[in-house]
């Protein structure tokens, strides 16, 4: 079973269906934003809680108006501007971007407020922009720094205790089209943890050779990104007797892809049992090297 750590967007919406008057009385005394013209700028902005932080924990983000100091400030974002035609939040470089207002047909959702991961240590710059019509009137930025602590990934092998025992996933908001998931556990003296991905617009309820082909390209690319190129693969002659020397594991020679080491872990791009049956099915598997 799969605990999403922010299974959710954390969001304040507002689905906007009520007449002038009934909308007023929601607002109170706060003023609705009506534009006198097209060039007129929304001071909404962009708010991290830690400027810092290590990848695999979450960052918040949260829309704050730059021109009220009071309480519930993000939560009157959507009844004071909500003539905003769009608003999206993107992390640069990334493919996709968060739309944070959906127009409905019983009004719209506006996200005021949402967690986000990072997959690789970084210095990333996050962009707030929005539009009514074809006019910017929103546009802001906030630069996050994240580190890369941790033995596997952000896994620290002396800290596992054996609980909790079960898969963690790690959105990222659909800024990529695949999310990761951890597992770590000590069973005895064995310590390892596993990761697994899930791509989002993929078919897993038929034989899709497609996965395990995307599965193969983000796990090569992702784990060679933080730890340099495989020392051994499928070309290397014996690589399941040096699996069998690096790893407590037992699996068959088939299942061996590739092997990286690292300075505090061993891992391995491993075949699961399922992957005749399904087409695809593959997971990096990394135990201590001491």
């Amino acid at each position: 079973m799969v605990r999403k750590i922010c299974l959710l967007l954390l969001t304040s919406c507002l689905l906007i269906s009520c007449s002038d008057k009934e909308l007023g009385s929601l607002v109170d005394e706060i003023d609705v934003e009506h534009p006198t013209g097209e060039e007129e700028k929304v001071p909404i902005r962009i708010v991290a809680d830690k400027n810092n932080q290590n990848f695999y924990e979450m960052v918040m983000f949260e829309l704050k108006d730059s021109t009220y100091n009071g309480p519930n400030g993000s939560m009157l974002i959507p009844l004071k501007y909500q003539n905003l035609d769009s608003l999206t939040w993107e992390v640069e470089g990334s493919p996709k971007k968060l739309d944070l207002v959906v127009k409905q047909s019983e009004g719209y959702r506006f996200t005021t407020a949402w967690g986000h991961y990072f997959y690789l240590p970084g210095n990333y710059k996050t962009y707030l922009r929005g539009y009514r019509g074809k006019d910017l009137v929103v546009k802001d930025s906030a630069t996050i720094r994240i580190s890369g602590d941790g033995d596997f990934l952000h896994v620290k092998w002396s800290e596992l205790s054996g609980d909790p025992n079960e898969n963690i996933g790690y959105t990222n908001n659909g800024t990529q089209d695949y999310e990761f998931q951890v597992y770590s556990n000590k069973i005895g003296k064995e310590i390892f943890s596993k990761l697994n991905v899930r791509f989002e617009h993929l078919d897993y309820r038929k034989f899709n050779p497609e996965i395990g082909k995307r599965e193969l390209e983000v796990f090569t690319t992702y784990i060679s990104s933080l730890y340099g190129e495989p020392k051994y693969d499928e070309t290397t002659k014996g690589i399941h007797a040096k699996f069998k020397k690096l790893f407590r594991k037992g699996v068959r020679a088939e299942q061996v892809i590739k092997i990286w080491l690292g300075k505090t872990s061993n891992m391995a791009l491993l075949k699961k049992e399922s992957w005749k049956e399904d087409g695809f099915g593959y997971e990096i598997h990394a135990e201590p090297n001491h």
